[in-house]
C-alpha cells in the first residue's frame, strides 16, 4: 500500500530513474531562442556618443569664470574630449573683467587642453575698445588667454578698417599682431600737406 508517507521517497527516486527519458524535451524547452553570440559579450560600447541642445560650458582660473561657450547644439567629437557644436554664443573675461563677445556657425571645444576653435562666419566684439572682427576660423587657447586666426581677418572701428591675413590677440594684455598683407582704410582722415581745409 502506497501512503503519503512513502510518496515522499519514491517520487524522487522515479524521477531519478527516468531522468534519461525526459532530459532531451527539458533542454530543448530551455535552449536561448535565436541562438548566442559569444563575441556580443566582448563587444565595446562607444560610451562618449551623444546628441544634446542647448549646452552651456564654463571654465574658470583662481575661482573666475574666464570663459563661457552656449551652443544650441552639441554632439560627440573624434575623441571623448572634444565636443562638436552648432550655432555658438562665446563670452571671454580677462583679469581686469573686460568681456570679449564671439559668435560663430561652428565650432570644436578639447575639455584635456582648454581651446575653443570656432570657424564659419565668426564675430568678435568688444564693446571697450567699440570694434568687431571678422574671421572664418578662430582658435582661442584659455590656458595661454591667446586667440589665433590664420586666416583672412576684417577689423572694423569707428573711424578705421583693418584687413589682413592672420592675426594673434593676447586678451591678458591686449596686445593686437596682424600679419599677413595687411590693409588699413581710415574715416574723417586728412592729409596734413592739405591746407585747404585750414581756416585763415
Amino acid at each position: 500500500m502506497i501512503t503519503r508517507r512513502n510518496l515522499l521517497w519514491i517520487l524522487p527516486l522515479l524521477l531519478a530513474i527516468t531522468f534519461p527519458l525526459w532530459r532531451g524535451p527539458i533542454d530543448i524547452f530551455l535552449a536561448p531562442r535565436g541562438g548566442y553570440d559569444a563575441s556580443f559579450a566582448n563587444r565595446k560600447l562607444d560610451a562618449h556618443n551623444f546628441n544634446m541642445k542647448n549646452v552651456y560650458i564654463t571654465q574658470s582660473e583662481h575661482e573666475k569664470i574666464t570663459l563661457q561657450v552656449e551652443a544650441k547644439r552639441a554632439f560627440t567629437g573624434k575623441t571623448q574630449d572634444e565636443l562638436e557644436m552648432e550655432e555658438i554664443d562665446a563670452i571671454i573675461t580677462s583679469v581686469t573683467n573686460e568681456q570679449t563677445f564671439i559668435i560663430s556657425r561652428k565650432g570644436t571645444y578639447d575639455k584635456k587642453t582648454n581651446i575653443l576653435t570656432l570657424i564659419n562666419e565668426v564675430v568678435v566684439m568688444k564693446p571697450k575698445d567699440k570694434f568687431e572682427l571678422y574671421t572664418d576660423l578662430l582658435i582661442y587657447d584659455d590656458s595661454t588667454h591667446i586667440a589665433v586666426s590664420p586666416e583672412k581677418t576684417q577689423i572694423i572701428g569707428e573711424e578705421i578698417e583693418v584687413t589682413g591675413n592672420h592675426l594673434t590677440f593676447n586678451t591678458l594684455t591686449e596686445a593686437y599682431d596682424l600679419g599677413g598683407r595687411v590693409r588699413v582704410k581710415l574715416n574723417n582722415f586728412s592729409d596734413p600737406d592739405d591746407t585747404s581745409s585750414v581756416e585763415k
